[in-house]
């Protein structure tokens, strides 16, 4: 087994992964250039999208940019076509795009929140989903894969965060039901569903805000966009064809349940330095 134990199946596969340019599609772009894949990235934003598959050339891999606005079926339709055009084939797609909103109850959101959210982290990954499948299953790919960035508000809902958490939880919903239309054939489709992570998703989010997120989570500290990418690397490869229907929180125990107060008998056993030879506990002096 040892030597299967790699990445090497996913070289030379065909990939678009949307919202490209930063955060944890930015990483996930990055990864998959680094391991010999063929990267189509799509950002709305020009500049960091070129950038992005600038940066994968740079390093020896391959990947084009096509500038795509995610809100946009045509949009989609038309990168999809594109990535088929110049790289003779689709293996997989990773629907990252999308915006937070939220931080109000759910009666001060107006009805434009609502359409300019559902059409991007919603509409746009049921676009992405369907001329991606289309396209995987018309170029007959061995290891056709479906990802959805969706997030621990599709798992767990969050107080003040009511639109946001809705389409999060549809995304997981079309994740499990495509996950059943294409088992047979092959194509997994997963969710990898980010916790609290350090992107500009957050904005100019005050550095209290930013604490209380940090403390909120069992962890202790905000995820790193290159956990999702490794994730989104193995979900990618031969060694997960049996993964699909999954929902994968990457997330510091955020989504696991409520934290508690605890008190620990013998808080010595987590810190090393203070584990003197009084201790009860078998220590490793």
């Amino acid at each position: 087994m040892g030597e299967m134990m790699n990445f090497n199946s996913v070289q030379g596969k065909a990939v678009i992964v949307t919202g490209a340019g930063s955060g944890i599609g930015n990483a996930i772009a990055g990864v998959y250039g680094a391991h010999g894949m063929k990267v189509v990235c799509a950002d709305r934003d020009s500049e960091r999208g070129q950038a992005a598959a600038d940066g994968i050339c740079a390093n020896g891999g391959e990947a084009v940019f096509v500038q795509t606005d995610c809100r946009s079926a045509d949009d989609i339709r038309r990168l999809v076509e594109t990535a088929v055009e110049r790289f003779g084939r689709l293996d997989g797609i990773v629907n990252n795009a999308g915006i937070g909103m939220g931080g109000t109850p759910l009666h001060e959101y107006g009805m434009e929140d609502y359409d300019k959210i559902f059409d991007l982290n919603s509409k746009g990954v049921f676009a992405g989903m369907k001329y991606g499948a289309e396209a995987i299953f018309k170029s007959h790919s061995h290891g056709g894969f479906i990802i959805n960035v969706a997030s621990v508000a599709g798992l767990v809902p969050q107080k003040g965060q009511a639109l946001y958490t809705a389409t999060k939880y549809g995304v997981i919903g079309m994740t499990k039901a495509a996950a059943l239309d294409y088992a047979m054939y092959g194509v997994t489709v997963n969710a990898i569903c980010p916790g609290y992570t350090k992107t500009s998703i957050f904005g100019n989010a005050p550095q209290q805000a930013m604490d209380f997120f940090a403390q909120d989570c069992p962890a202790g500290h905000l995820g790193d966009p290159a956990e999702c990418a490794a994730l989104a690397l193995f979900l990618a490869s031969d060694l997960a064809r049996y993964i699909t229907g999954a929902a994968i929180p990457v997330d510091g125990a955020l989504s696991a349940g409520h934290q508690n107060v605890s008190s620990w008998k013998h808080p010595e056993l987590v810190s090393v330095e203070n584990m003197g030879a009084d201790s009860t506990i078998a220590g490793t002096h």
